[in-house]
This record gives C-alpha cells, structure tokens and sequence, in this order.
C-alpha cells in the first residue's frame, strides 16, 4: 500500500499541476483570454496586438485592463556584469506592454516596475535568472543586456548582428510553471517599450505572435462581455476577413485542452497503481476482521459493546496505516529533489513541502475510509449472536466472488501497465533504429554532437576550434554543418523551372560537406556523389515521389542551378511527420558553422570527451555549458515521449505487477489451507497430481483470461491512437499479444504453482487426522 500510495501522490501532483494553471495570479477568475473566430470557425493560435490597443479605447466599464503577451522566444544577449566582464547568455524572453502589471500583478523583489514603464527597452527578470547571473536579484538592477542578432519584427536600421542594448529595471518573483501563456516554460524575463519586439513593429498588423488577456470588471462576465461585442457589432479585420471576437477562461484554449489529456492520463495512472495496493490492503484488512469473529464473540459476551469493537478494530487498521504513512513521506522527502526534470523547452519541478501536505491530505481520506470500514463490520459483528459467533459464524463460505473480482481488477490493471511498457520500449528501438538508420546504435553512440551556433564567436574562432579538435589521435572524422541535423534543416524549397514562382516544391534541403556521405555511412543508390557546386544527391524517397527517374533533372533555388547528380539511400531525422524527401547541396565552411559532429576510434570515447571538453572550458565563456552529447543523446532529448515515459511506465508496471502477485500469492495461501479436507477427500477417490493442480489454477486461468479480454481491445484502440503521431510504428500483432499473455502467466503459474505443489504432496491420512 506505501508503494502504491507513494506513486498515487506524485502522479495526483501532476494532474493538480496541470489543475491549478493560472491560479498563481491574485486577479486569476477576472482574466480571460480573447481570440478570433470567422463564420467557418476558423480558429487563430494567437491574436494580434493591436486588438489590445483598439479595446483600450473603449470608455465603457465591463474592462478594468488589457495587456498583450507575445509568444516567448529564446534570444541571444551579451550581459554585463562589471566593467571589464562580459558574457553571453540564451536568455527566455517575452514582450508585454504596461498594462501587464495590472492584470498578472507580478511580485517584484527589487527596482521599480513604474521605472521600467518609463523606460525604452526596460527589462523585468525573473529572481532565479537574476541570482544564476548576477548572485543577488539586488545586483541586476540597471545592469545592460545586449541583443547580439536582428530580430524578424525588428526596424530595418538594426544590424544583422543586433547590438541593442537593454537596461535591467526590476526583479520580479518566478512566473509559475502553470501558466496558460508559457506553461511548463521556464521563462528568464520580459521586455517592455521594446524597440525590436512585435508591440512596436509595423507588421504587428499582418502577424498574431501575440496572446490578449482582459481583466473584468467585478460586475461583469465572459458572456457578458461578448454580448457587448455583439452589441456593438465588434469584429476585427485580419488579412482583409472579419473575424468575431470571443471571450474565454485562459485554461479553456485548444492547446490547454490538449495540455488536460496530460492531467487525465496521470490521474489515471496514479489510481490505477493506488487501486491495485488499496485492493490487498481491504482484503486482508477485511479478512482478518471476520477471522475474529470467535474472538470478538467472546468479547461482547463479557460486555463489549460495538463502540469499544470499533476502537479496537480502528487502532490495529491505524498502527498499518501510520507505517504505510511513515514510508510514504520518507519516500517523498528521500526522492522529491530528483523527480525535478527538464527536456528541450519543457520544465517540471516538485516541491517536496507541496508534495509532502498533498501525501498527507492522502493519507487523511484513507484513515477516512478505513474508519467507515472498521464501523461497518463492528456493527456487523454485534448484531452476530454469541452462539453463532462462537460456533464459526466467521467461515465465509461461497464462491468467494469478492476476492475474485478484486484479483481480476489487479491483472486488468496490471495487462494495462505491462502493455504499454512493452508498447514505449519497442517503439523507441523503433524510432531509436529509424533516426539516421544508416548508423547502428553503437555509431550513433560514438559520434559526439557539438553545438556551435553561437553567435559571439566568429567563423574563423570555430574553424580553429575545429582543427584543435582534430589533433586528437581518437578523433576519427569530423563532420561540419549550418544546423544540427536533429533540430532544422537548411531549407525547404526548391524550383523546377528557373524563374517559375509557380515552380516551387517542397523538399528538405541540407546543405553538407564532401565527406557526410561516408560520414553518415549513407550509400549512393545511383549516380555519384557531389564533386562540383553544381551538383545536388537526392534520396530515395524524393525519387519515388516524382515516380520517375530524376538523374539529370535541374532543380534551382533564388541563386544558384543544380543538376542532380546521384539518388541515396533515405535520411530519416523525424520520426512525427512525413516529408517528400531530402536534396543535398554542397556546403562551403566559410558560410556558416552551426554544427560540428565528431566520430571517433573504437575504445577512445572517454579520451576524445575529455579532450573536446577541454578545449570547450578554454575556448568558450564560463556562463556556456561546456558538456558534450552524443548524436544518440540528441535522439533521446528529440524522443523524449519514449525514451522518458516507458522508465516511468515500466517502474509502475513493476509495481502493479508486485502487488497483484501478492494478492495471487495471498490467495492461493489461504485457499490452499481452506480446502486441505477438500483435497485428501479427492486424493482417497482417486485424483491425482495434476488434477489437483487444475482444480486450484482454474480461477486464475479464468481471471487472466477474462480481464486480458477487456483490457486487450481498449490497449488496442489506445496505440492506434497512439500510432498517428508517428512515420513509423511498431508491429502490435498477434505475436505482440501472445508475448505479453505468455510471461504475465508464466509469473503467476511459478507464484501459485508451489503452494498447489505443497497441498497436492500431502498426505491424505495426516490432514483428516487433523481436521
């Protein structure tokens, strides 16, 4: 039941995670969210700008304030510490306006949110960016950020290379992860009178990028609102269509309501694990009761009434409860800072005090429920006569259907978390064999993955960085790109005819050096490979979406002609959506470097990540990670539904599978010593040992049979769900379901096989002497 209840309270604190959104904010029941629809009930992610700036001009009641948020981003920035010392930093920004304060009322711990209203390009960080960089939210104040790159809404006048700067004005408490504008985004700061952000931009007209939020009036409602708009016949022009203003909660969005499956899916899972404990923990709470019955006889004859029965029967379920409790919480506090976890942009972290009062509000409903149980059999016990109490009122006699019906909740249960772990862990050697399939897994694991798209180091730094890379004897090949093959490409379009606007398809283009063919161990099907700047390789699955052969086809982009030259083998680097294929164009060093992947030797791995780390300390500045990855660690953070949630669902298919063999184990025990008389009868007559065998393993052939057939068909239905996310799945046939049917049996056959083992050696004589 602890292990059970433990699992409960840490999947029960993610579906309240999810529950609790926006409910940080003291104005949360007046915010809404504002969004467009037309008459088709097309639907915008997003609205723009200046619908905050048109409203604001309304000199009506129903709105107290409005504040546009725009969609955060993560930019690059130089910040200065002192004088002498500056460093560069990827810092997750959003813009807003001033109103912003006045409806997210934000909790700022030093400077002045008047003062940054005031200010051009003024910054409001958050307290842990502020401490990570500077050690004191205190010392942030009025320190500079420069933006090192143009951004798409910023002036024509600003450089390719940025260089606006941005003055630190405040220092606001954390943004809670639960927000419905950046949920589970951890997010570094926001600007206000930002100069290059979509606020201030001519395109904000043309563009969403942004959310509008209102804060009503007290008196007013969300339908309130909109009868006004309707009232007023308000609507706003987008791309010459009118579109209907609606007004709804902040967590009522489509993305939320996606973001919600995730507060159903472990609410599920962590009843599904508490139902399987609680269902022991009754059982044998129940049972012992009711095997007492002589005993508690005995008692009432001597004046116990069922108040004093009560008390007893509370106390000994209580002392269970209190140790279960005691494991609870000392699991909590051993493991809550390590549940904390972060992949790509998503952020999730456990506070262990929230988690504690949430196990304990936990523990409080099942003390609870046991009291209701423990007062339904003393007054079921009282109104038993002495006599018959005394006389084996307590033998439960029947078909034990109670029992029955538990265990087969249990392997319901249990065929639910073991299919969908087998499910996660073929699918991510799947997806795992997919990615980049002309490597093996042991190649994957031995290229390093460097990133080098920074932009405070300049082209010649990294090709210098490069050649120190290579000095090192492990140091097999390296492979040098504009982007990291898991995370974009270098284009996506192409023309057939040259000029033709009319022409353009659409094609992942990657832009790559002489030696990624042999690097990637990607064959060339037919024709050759690039040798000159003319020539472009396609792979095999452009070749057979054009069901011709395209050997010499010219294929032109806005500057350059290509001829196709070869056709490769397939380059898979997306496993989620389909794609008509890869162009491969040469790649110049003197571009661009963004990327660097290093093979290396068999056994020198170690030598060569302590080499290319080293480097990195003294090459890099401090504030940028020097850590090196693996192109198989890239597929793992780019995989992180599989590669994360079958260790989760593995740990509690483990679990289920624990306790439901403890309850088979309970069960075939007390079955066993319950038909001994039973058995020795059977052996005088004539049974033999595998008779009796089948006479104790029917109900469990029944029980796993029956619940596999309930529960197999909805697993089913959840992967072919499941399975239109992916370009690739794995085989759920027969064999699949076989498998899985064969070893959950085969563990339950050796669990009880022992115990009917023991009852069928018995010797007949000794057991009805005995009886």
């Amino acid at each position: 039941m602890a292990v059970g209840l433990l699992c409960f309270s840490i999947c029960m604190y993610c579906s309240r995670f999810v529950e609790d959104t926006d409910r940080c904010f003291s104005n949360y029941k007046r915010i809404a969210e504002l969004s467009l629809y037309n008459n088709n009930q097309r639907y915008f992610s997003g609205s723009p700008a200046p619908l905050a700036e048109e409203l604001r001009t309304w000199a009506t009641g129903e709105i107290e304030a409005v504040t546009c948020v725009t969609y955060p981003r993560t930019y690059p920035y130089n910040v200065t510490l002192s004088q002498d010392k500056i460093l560069p930093y990827e810092l997750s920004t959003f813009e807003t306006d001033t109103f912003y304060n006045e409806v997210f009322t934000p909790q700022i711990v030093a400077g002045s949110w008047e003062t940054a209203s005031r200010t051009p390009n003024a910054v409001i960080m958050s307290q842990s960016t502020a401490t990570r960089i500077f050690g004191k939210a205190e010392e942030a104040i009025g320190k500079q950020l420069t933006l090192t790159r143009r951004l798409g809404t910023s002036p024509e006048s600003t450089p390719r290379t940025g260089g606006i700067a941005y003055t630190i004005q405040a220092v606001m408490e954390d943004i809670p992860l639960n927000n419905s504008f950046a949920f589970m985004e951890r997010l570094d700061m926001l600007t206000l009178n930002d100069s290059e952000g979509l606020l201030q931009s001519p395109k904000r007209y043309e563009i969403t990028g942004a959310n509008n939020y209102v804060l009503l009036s007290p008196h007013i409602t969300m339908k309130g609102l909109e009868k006004q708009f309707s009232k007023r016949n308000y609507t706003y022009t987008l791309y010459s269509e009118k579109y209907t203003v609606t007004v709804h909660r902040t967590d009522n969005t489509p993305q939320m309501k996606s973001i919600i499956i995730l507060e159903w899916i472990t609410g599920i899972v962590g009843l599904l694990i508490l139902l399987v404990g609680l269902m022991n923990f009754f059982h044998f709470l129940i049972g012992s009761f009711f095997n007492r019955t002589k005993e508690y006889s005995i008692m009432k004859m001597t004046g116990c009434n069922w108040r004093q029965l009560f008390s007893l029967l509370f106390v000994q379920s209580l002392l269970v409860i209190s140790c279960s409790s005691f494991l609870v919480l000392w699991g909590i506090e051993l493991i809550g800072s390590h549940l904390n976890f972060s992949i790509a942009e998503i952020t999730m972290n456990f506070d262990t005090r929230l988690l504690l009062i949430h196990a304990l509000q936990y523990i409080g409903l099942l003390i609870l429920l046991c009291a209701i149980i423990c007062l339904f059999v003393a007054i079921r016990i009282h109104k038993i006569s002495v006599q018959m109490g005394i006389n084996g009122g307590n033998k439960r006699r029947g078909k034990q259907w109670g029992r029955n019906l538990m265990l087969g909740i249990q392997f319901f249960i249990c065929w639910i978390f073991v299919a969908l772990s087998v499910s996660l862990y073929l699918q991510s050697r799947k997806t795992m064999n997919t990615l980049f399939s002309t490597l093996s897994v042991q190649e994957k694991s031995e290229i390093f993955s460097v990133p080098l798209d920074y932009t405070f180091m300049k082209n010649a730094e990294k090709l210098a960085m490069v050649e120190r890379f290579r000095q090192h004897a492990g140091v097999k090949d390296i492979l040098l790109s504009d982007v990291s093959y898991m995370d974009g490409f270098s284009g996506n379009q192409l023309m057939t005819e040259k000029g033709n606007d009319n022409s353009w398809i659409e094609i992942m283009l990657m832009a790559v050096p002489s030696n990624f063919f042999s690097f990637m161990n990607i064959p060339i099907e037919q024709g050759r490979e690039i040798h000159t700047k003319q020539d472009i390789v396609v792979d095999r699955t452009y070749q057979e979406t054009q069901k011709k052969n395209v050997i010499g086809m010219n294929l032109y982009d806005q500057q350059n002609d290509y001829t196709v030259c070869g056709i490769c083998a397939p380059f898979e680097t997306n496993v989620y959506n389909h794609s008509n294929g890869y162009a491969f164009i040469p790649y110049e060093t003197s571009g661009y470097i963004g990327h660097c992947y290093i093979k290396c030797y068999p056994g020198q791995i170690g030598e060569v990540k302590k080499w290319v780390e080293k480097i990195r300390r003294e090459m890099l500045p401090e504030s940028v990670s020097c850590e090196v990855r693996t192109l198989m660690n890239d597929i793992y953070e780019m995989q992180a539904l599989e590669y994360n949630l079958k260790d989760i669902i593995l740990f509690f298919a483990i679990v289920s599978i624990i306790i439901t063999l403890l309850g088979v184990y309970s069960s075939i025990t007390l079955d066993t010593e319950r038909r001994q008389k039973e058995v020795a009868i059977r052996k005088v007559n004539g049974a033999g040992i595998p008779q009796i065998i089948l006479l104790f393993s029917r109900l469990y052939i029944v029980l796993l049979a029956g619940s596999a057939v309930i529960a197999f068909p909805l697993i089913y239905a959840t992967l072919m769900l499941w399975k239109q996310m992916y370009t690739v799945f794995f085989n759920c046939g027969f064999l699949f379901w076989c498998c899985i049917f064969l070893v959950v049996t085969f563990i339950t056959a050796v669990t009880i096989f022992f115990r009917i083992l023991r009852i069928a050696r018995s010797n007949p004589a000794e057991v009805i002497k005995n009886e």
